[in-house]
């Protein structure tokens, strides 16, 4: 009986590779779950899409109505339509700046009142900083000016104790204090007041208002006190 020898295995061509063990099987599992899942994984795809689409939808609507807000307050050229502005956009972020602007119109004509009201609104409204810091001072202002004196004094401590505030402005508030405490005899409490305002901005003009008004306490007589309502503060709406 012949033998019959095994024949030698064919070689593989490099370009047409054999598939993988187990190939087969796994088109197969692939091709069954599609088949099964087909329209589900179509809606899936559906929602995905929809859900874009009205994503860039609502970003585009969101963008066109702040560019509406922002040209209607463009146009205001007159303050007494700051009001209607507010009334309608009172959320937007230029509604506390309206406010802001109304404020220093009402502390420019002498009406204090309506001032610190205006004033408090903003800064209730605005999220920038500095912006926000100037309506917390003019409050204050317009209370000490209103004869508010101790409402003005704690709006001040408030905000020369505030690390998130602008530190000018906290330097600022800790210089009018001082200016107070001067008027009511406490020295004491003015050279500590003094080297708050130093702390804040030892370069800056409150910082070198600080050291002036040393000086003068170095060599003056205190000064006296007074029941004054409306110390001599000076406070520009502008914010200069």
């Amino acid at each position: 009986m012949s033998i019959v020898p095994p024949s030698a295995p064919q070689p593989h061509d490099p370009a047409n590779p054999p598939p993988p063990a187990g190939a087969d099987e796994f088109r197969l599992t692939v091709e069954s779950f599609w088949e099964k899942n087909r329209s589900f994984l179509f809606a899936v795809v559906a929602i995905v899409l929809v859900a874009i689409l009205a994503r860039e939808g609502w970003q585009l609507y969101r963008a066109g109505v702040e560019r509406e807000i922002q040209q209607a307050y463009a146009k205001i050229d007159r303050v007494d339509q700051l009001p209607k502005f507010v009334a309608e956009h009172p959320d937007h972020a230029l509604a506390g700046v309206a406010l802001l602007r109304l404020a220093d119109d009402a502390y420019g004509k002498n009406d204090f009142k309506a001032a610190a009201t205006h004033y408090q609104k903003a800064a209730d409204s605005l999220e920038t900083v500095a912006l926000k810091s100037r309506a917390r001072l003019g409050a204050a202002i317009s209370q000490l000016a209103a004869g508010d004196r101790a409402a003005a004094e704690t709006a001040l401590k408030t905000l020369k104790d505030d690390a998130a505030a602008l530190a000018t402005l906290r330097a600022e508030a800790a210089f009018h204090l001082a200016t107070l405490a001067r008027e009511a005899g406490r020295l004491e409490e003015v050279n500590t007041l003094l080297d708050e305002v130093s702390k804040h901005e030892p370069m800056g003009l409150w910082g070198q208002r600080a050291f002036t008004l040393r000086a003068e306490l170095a060599t003056a007589a205190p000064a006296a006190k007074t029941d004054s309502a409306a110390p001599a503060i000076q406070f520009k709406p502008g914010g200069e």
